[in-house]
């Protein structure tokens, strides 16, 4: 199995959310967090070229970035998942992944240190990150199996600015 991890893009401040009474799970991406995620979602597409499904965080912000990347891929199905909030356990991801079959890779879309802390757990088994993903970032994991703590081998880890070019 191959995993493509994803850390949303550039969301509204918490500061200016703040100001306009909205919640921190309702923040949505910014015009220029809009723009950047649709051209890595286009690297995306040109380094994974085929995904079975998308999970993402049930924030606004995750929802979002799961969507440009879908439309990306001609509308790859999405689906919210609790187990990519930013407070959830690396390893209530592991059901969640378990119930897909096929050959492609599945994607997840989710939050820093969330994010950091799951592929640190895939691949040593540690729950201190190893790796930091900065927003629009993204990593590939393989895994011989399904996701176990440890099991993972990383592909490549890319930053944004990198995604966006290629």
């Amino acid at each position: 199995m191959e995993l493509l991890v994803v850390r949303h893009g550039i969301a509204l401040d918490r500061e200016m959310a703040l100001e306009q009474a909205m919640a921190d799970k309702d923040r949505p991406l910014t015009a220029k967090g809009r723009s950047r995620m649709k051209r890595i979602a286009k690297g995306l597409r040109r380094t994974v070229p085929n995904l079975l499904s998308i999970f993402s965080s049930p924030l606004v912000r995750a929802i979002e970035t799961a969507e440009i990347v879908a439309s990306e891929y001609g509308d790859a199905p999405c689906a919210r998942t609790p187990a990519l909030l930013p407070e959830a356990d690396p390893d209530e991801l592991v059901p969640v992944l378990a119930d897909e079959t096929g050959d492609a890779p599945l994607a997840v879309v989710g939050h820093e240190p969330h994010l950091s802390h799951f592929v640190t757990w895939c691949l040593a088994g540690e729950r201190s990150p190893l790796v930091e993903l900065k927003k629009g970032g993204s990593c590939l994991l393989r895994f011989d199996g399904m996701p176990a703590q440890g099991s993972a081998r990383l592909i490549w880890l890319a930053p944004p600015a990198i995604l966006r070019h290629i």
